[in-house]
């Protein structure tokens, strides 16, 4: 039975599922608390009529990013100046690491719930309903006497399998007549890669800085998702998945020999995040006789001098030895690839292309890259700052290059390369949908003439588009490192995006055209 008539709202971008939200939900309904989530991105004047609706006792944002700082803050405004006048919290990442400077971006706030929201979170709303003293909850700031104050952090559960399932929204889908659902195998990383904050999150939040739930109890939920839910397809979202422990691989075979006993053999399949060390034969053939189809892959750079600098403690050699292990398997992978970083030559995005032709020419996977952003409370982000190249706002921090030439073929890049790269509609998202289903046909269904044509049409494809990026990007690294863009950038730039955009077309038709019969065939 519910302890009030009002609700806790808590507000997220949902673009993709917010497990840290659905723990935080699933904490509430057991306290007997009535929870919702609404997406950040829904019209603001919705937000507020649905939140008058429902007059709720406190309103949480979840902070996690700092790309949203500014939406956040707009919507906090808006909605106080509307005449909500209930408490704002917020928790997250973000909110957790930097209460000080959040509370400056938005004054709007009553507190910030600090790290894991589990105990607190409920805490702070039994307090809220009964009219209580709420300062003295642990894991809290907020403002007294122009000054934040936060209170001691309690401890970080341990044992991870006492909290309940996480509230999700209703399952997708993945492909056709398969649903999908994301899960956790645990929270934290071990390693301190210098572009990374996770790490430093854990730390400070007083715990280990990685912990992981029990095989059994991570397979019971899966259990229950492919019972209640009909869910099939599982995105395991931990930063790095479990492959390796302290005592080895026991905690994986423990995983697969569950997943036999709970009878979700041949009937469930899932993907993961992990590093490339830790990639080998014997363990990720088991982990495929078990369902594992699709890896994502912390390459980041192909050369070892670069992969140094990221704290990164592995070779590129180690990077191309696990894609060529996958690759022998059968198992797809996705990576992260940062082609334009801070200390970046000319040099290094030859060698780095070189080493993505490498990965990439078979067709087996799209090529894409990134440029290495300085999130919060990073290395990189300390490092930048000392150097004096930090610019922008909060949610907006970005550095310049080595040099102007670098910052204009970066630029060229954006310009003509976004919808290929990072479009919905472009061709590496497309590329991987195919390869999704394509996957989701291959496990599920029977193998036929025209799956045989879908798939030889894809990597064919794929190789063929890679090739053209690899030689597309070596002309854009030529010409702005021999300095002609001075004189003639513009009309390079237009003649450029005039060739990707013919290219792009094609390729997309080609990959759509492959969705479609893939769709028809209703083979899985």
């Amino acid at each position: 039975m519910s302890i009030s008539a009002h609700p806790v709202f808590l507000i997220a971008f949902g673009e993709e599922e917010n497990l840290g939200v659905g723990y935080l939900r699933s904490v509430l309904n057991t306290a007997g608390i009535e929870s919702r989530m609404v997406d950040l991105r829904y019209d603001n004047e919705e937000i507020l009529a649905c939140i008058k609706r429902n007059d709720p006792v406190a309103v949480g944002f979840s902070v996690i990013f700092e790309v949203f700082l500014e939406e956040f803050a707009h919507l906090a405004r808006y909605l106080r100046k509307g005449g909500i006048n209930c408490h704002f919290t917020a928790g997250g990442y973000y909110a957790s690491l930097h209460p000080h400077i959040l509370f400056q971006l938005i004054p709007e706030l009553d507190s910030i719930v600090r790290f894991e929201g589990e105990y607190a979170f409920p805490e702070l709303i039994k307090c809220l309903i009964a009219d209580n003293e709420w300062k003295r909850i642990q894991n809290i700031a907020f403002r007294e006497d122009g000054h934040v104050v936060s209170t001691p952090l309690r401890k970080p559960e341990r044992d991870l399998d006492r909290f309940p399932y996480p509230v999700r929204r209703p399952p997708g889908e993945y492909a056709p007549g398969r649903k999908f659902t994301t899960i956790i195998s645990g929270r934290g990383c071990i390693y301190d890669c210098s572009f990374c904050n996770t790490r430093e999150f854990y730390r400070q939040a007083g715990g280990p800085v990685k912990r992981i739930r029990s095989p059994e109890m991570v397979v019971r939920e899966m259990h229950h998702l492919y019972t209640e839910k009909r869910c099939t397809v599982f995105l395991f979202q931990d930063d790095d998945f479990p492959v390796k422990c302290h005592d080895g691989n026991s905690w994986i075979r423990s995983f697969c020999s569950e997943l036999e006993r709970k009878g979700l053999l041949n009937r469930v399949m899932w993907k993961i995040n992990c590093r490339p060390d830790e990639v080998d034969p014997d363990t990720f053939l088991l982990m495929k006789q078990h369902g594992l189809f699709l890896v994502f892959l912390g390459l980041e750079d192909g050369t070892d001098y670069g992969l140094a600098r990221l704290n990164k403690r592995m070779s590129a050699a180690t990077g191309t030895g696990a894609a060529e292990i996958l690759k022998r398997l059968d198992i797809g992978y996705d990576y992260g690839m940062m082609l334009f970083q801070p200390e970046t030559s000319f040099g290094s995005l030859r060698e780095n292309l070189e080493f993505l032709e490498n990965v990439c020419s078979d067709g087996n996977a799209p090529m894409t890259f990134l440029k290495l952003m300085p999130y919060f409370s990073t290395q990189l982000e300390s490092e930048l700052r000392e150097q004096g190249r930090l610019r922008g706002r909060p949610g907006h921090l970005d550095y310049n290059l080595s040099s102007e030439s670098l910052d204009a073929c970066w630029s060229a890049v954006t310009e003509c390369l976004a919808e290929w790269l990072w479009g919905s509609l472009g061709v590496v998202n497309l590329a991987k949908w195919v390869r999704n289903w394509l996957a989701v046909s291959g496990y599920f269904g029977n193998s036929t003439v025209t799956t045989e044509k879908c798939r030889t049409s894809y990597r064919d494809t794929v190789a063929q588009s890679n090739l053209f990026l690899a030689d597309t990007m070596t002309g854009l690294i030529n010409y702005y490192e021999s300095g002609d863009y001075l004189t003639d950038g513009q009309r390079y730039k237009e003649q450029i995006r005039t060739d990707i955009g013919k290219r792009h077309h094609l390729y997309c038709t080609t990959l759509n055209e492959t969705l479609k019969t893939l769709r028809a065939e209703a083979l899985f």
